[in-house]
């Protein structure tokens, strides 16, 4: 468990780190050390304390950390200064290729492990079905509005232009003109990318897979997803505090939203996606698993997990003319952002709360 928490701790320091680079905010290792320290304090466990210790040998709430820790654990001795330069481990890896692969994106090694599929609600999330997941490796982040530009530079392809959006008056409409880079609010370059349909989204990847010698992008399966997504956690919303701490952890419809099924304990201040890292990564280090758009999956339609494979491979049978839908989004009320809800559309659909993130498998000896 304790590294786990040690690649959070790490991984918010990358996501800090990503964010700065992108002009976003100033990287502030102080802050990042009251992160950290808040969320051990959250988990208040031995493991949380001891990972923070050893992610901040030196910082400002090592007092503290080591008194809850001795509280904990009388048997443990103060942990040894580190040696210098002793490098760090973190499930936040770079591309290996990165130096010929401009266009690929960070990625998160996930490891492997038994799960369960699903809730004990039924309907389209039952029945629960237990799983053994291989690890796989799932981008950081959603695909950006600057990714989507790339590819099309590079291409020479576009994308459609009409989608899906939401009207003023909180009505799904289509609108000729809507694409990715004017899906009906303001988005930059950082911005993830809505308004790609399942066969876009499909496209990207090809041509990603041309960009890099290893290859191998995909889309996850819905089960990685929910996997991903839940992190070390196993309960509907997945993280410390639950459904009573959605508010700092997830981007849903708040108090700012036009709609009706608005969550008016939450007010983030904006109705549409943001940019990675604006709300906190999970313990594997990814962003908004949960909220900010719904992402495409490679898995066909089917109206439950009856069926479902025991490895977690994509459901290739169904109504494949429709595919699975994970996460919930910027528009959505608690109830759509439990890590078990799944919806599915038609895979030629584009919508302003919609967008994609890549995955694939573990390299080899990884």
């Amino acid at each position: 468990m304790r590294h786990l928490i040690m690649a959070s701790v790490v991984a918010l320091m990358t996501t800090v780190g990503m964010a700065a680079a992108q002009g976003t905010r100033e990287i502030d290792r102080s802050g990042v050390d009251r992160a950290a320290w808040e969320f051990a304090q959250e988990l208040n466990t031995a493991d949380a304390f001891q990972a923070y210790l050893e992610a901040f040998p030196r910082g400002v709430f090592r007092d503290e950390a080591q008194a809850q820790l001795f509280a904990l654990r009388p048997d443990l001795k103060p942990a040894p200064e580190p040696e210098p330069e002793r490098p760090r481990t973190s499930l936040v890896l770079v591309n290996p290729l990165q130096e010929t692969c401009t266009v690929c994106p960070r990625v998160v090694r996930v490891p492997g492990g038994d799960t369960a599929l699903g809730s004990d609600q039924g309907g389209a999330e039952g029945p629960r079905t237990n799983q053994t997941i291989a690890a796989f490796e799932i981008a950081a982040a959603e695909i950006t509005v600057g990714d989507m530009r790339a590819f099309e530079a590079s291409t020479g392809t576009r994308t459609g232009r009409s989608c899906f959006v939401w009207t003023a008056e909180g009505r799904l409409r289509s609108r000729d003109g809507a694409y990715w880079g004017a899906p009906g609010f303001d988005v930059t370059d950082d911005h993830p990318a809505a308004c790609i349909n399942w066969d876009e989204a499909m496209g990207y990847i090809d041509w990603l897979n041309t960009q890099d010698a290893r290859g191998g992008w995909r889309l996850a399966s819905e089960a990685e997803f929910e996997y991903a997504a839940r992190g070390t956690l196993d309960q509907q919303y997945p993280w410390p505090g639950g459904l009573s701490a959605i508010c700092e952890r997830v981007n849903g419809a708040g108090a700012e939203s036009r709609f009706r099924h608005r969550n008016n304990a939450c007010d983030d201040g904006t109705e549409a996606p943001v940019p990675a890292g604006v709300f906190p990564v999970n313990p594997y280090g990814l962003s908004h698993m949960i909220g900010n758009l719904w992402e495409w999956t490679a898995d066909c339609w089917n109206g439950s997990h009856r069926g479902a494979t025991a490895d977690g491979a994509a459901r290739t049978g169904g109504t494949c003319s429709s595919r699975v839908l994970r996460g919930g989004s910027w528009d959505d009320p608690p109830e759509n952002l439990r890590v078990s809800y799944r919806v599915g559309i038609p895979k030629t659909r584009r919508q302003a709360n919609v967008g994609f993130r890549v995955a694939r498998d573990q390299a080899p000896g990884g």
